[in-house]
């Protein structure tokens, strides 16, 4: 009988590998590649092993070596004087964020789920579980983004304790600057940067640190080709202490020291490669949103250049987006129901803006139907079989220096 079942796991993980790594063109915005050797740190033994900040467990002082590896590097990436890798997911990250700098009864400002908000802010979710009183930035829905003047109006009237930027959808800069600087005293301003993470760890987008906010949090799984997994990165000592303190033990025990040991790696392909990277992301977005135009599918942002980030958002309804999205699968092209497309993964599969002219083409004629599934299916695979092996990576110290 045990035999049986691991039969089925292993045939279920071989015809996944299978397909999501060798059959399909994967756009979605939230998921990327990790390197090979930022995927061998996960199966380390460090995948068994506990820590504890008072030493409780011994036999830890390699753990702390990466502990500390994976900090330094993090705060040169980023040009950050602080930062925690022990967030177990960008989630996490935004409740200590909200568990350091809230109270019940204060207000939060952030985007809107309507309008490409993370839902773990909203009043169902974080929200509720500290008490604390949702508001929603004003919303420019053509630009999509943020409404500079309407919001400043809203600051003066409501006054909040914590402004929140970044957003699930944000092709574009948000205005921090602008709208941190109206401000009053005594609200922070901080930035869910999980979409966006790559992006600003190659210093494009935008710099939250600099612009206005005392935090960048977020996930490293998306734009950020690292394991699954949280970062919490600041400048002022006060507001980031405030919320560091709260992550062990009460929201983070286990912190899973084989993810910070594959961050870490990551990390480290970002400081050498993360400005090429990111340029590319971003270059080859926004040729994807013109060919996309070009092949008559209705995408957002028009007026402002189709993105600025790695996100292409198309401009159906929810009901038109998922029929889309299914049918985009059925040629093993991979989105999420809601039509946002990414181009951080095929960037680190090697892809350039000649491939995503092509993409372009390959979703128009499944969006308006004008050819079979299976027909796009095989140039699906066809284009991708040059593009299995990602790039911007490091070779093993022993590789690159030759004592393997």
């Amino acid at each position: 009988m045990s035999y049986h079942y691991l039969e089925r796991l292993e045939n279920a993980v071989r015809l996944h590998e299978q397909w999501r790594q060798g059959e399909c063109l994967n756009m979605i915005a939230s998921e990327n590649f990790a390197s090979p050797e930022a995927r061998k740190m996960l199966t380390t033994d460090f995948c068994n092993r506990y820590t504890a900040t008072d030493h409780y467990y011994r036999g830890s002082r390699f753990t702390d070596e990466v502990q500390a590896l994976a900090e330094e590097v993090a705060r040169k990436v980023f040009n950050a004087r602080f930062a925690d890798v022990r967030p177990l997911s960008g989630h996490i990250a935004d409740m200590a964020v909200l568990q350091g700098l809230t109270k019940r009864g204060d207000k939060i400002l952030s985007v809107n789920l309507d309008d490409g908000g993370y839902q773990g802010f909203a009043q169902t979710s974080l929200g509720k579980l500290f008490g604390v009183k949702d508001l929603y930035f004003p919303y420019d829905k053509v630009a999509v983004n943020i409404d500079v003047r309407e919001t400043k109006k809203l600051l003066a009237v409501e006054n909040p304790n914590l402004i929140i930027f970044g957003a699930s959808f944000i092709p574009f800069p948000h205005p921090v600057k602008e709208i941190s600087s109206s401000a009053a005293e005594g609200t922070t301003c901080v930035y869910d940067g999980s979409h966006v993470m790559g992006l600003l760890a190659g210093g494009e987008f935008q710099d939250p640190l600099r612009e206005g906010c005392s935090l960048l949090m977020g996930s490293t799984h998306k734009t950020f080709p690292g394991p699954q997994g949280g970062i919490i990165l600041g400048n002022n000592e006060e507001v980031f202490n405030r919320v560091a303190s709260e992550l062990y033990p009460m929201i983070v025990d286990n912190i899973h020291w084989n993810r910070v040991a594959s961050l870490a790696l990551t990390l480290t392909e970002m400081l050498q490669f993360g400005k090429s990277y990111a340029q590319a992301v971003i270059k080859n977005s926004q040729a994807l949103g013109k060919a996309l135009a070009e092949n008559d599918v209705l995408v957002r942002g028009a007026a402002n250049g189709y993105s600025a980030s790695h996100q292409i958002l198309l401009g159906y309804d929810k009901t038109k987006s998922e029929f889309i999205a299914k049918r985009l699968e059925e040629s093993n092209i991979i989105v999420d129901n809601l039509c946002r497309i990414g181009t951080n993964e095929a960037t680190r599969m090697g892809m350039g803006p000649a491939q995503m002219v092509e993409i372009a083409e390959l979703m128009g004629i499944v969006i308006h139907g004008k050819k079979p599934a299976d027909v796009v299916k095989k140039r699906t695979k066809s284009l991708i079989k040059d593009f299995r092996v990602p790039r911007y990576v490091l070779r093993s110290a022993a590789e690159a220096t030759g004592k393997a």
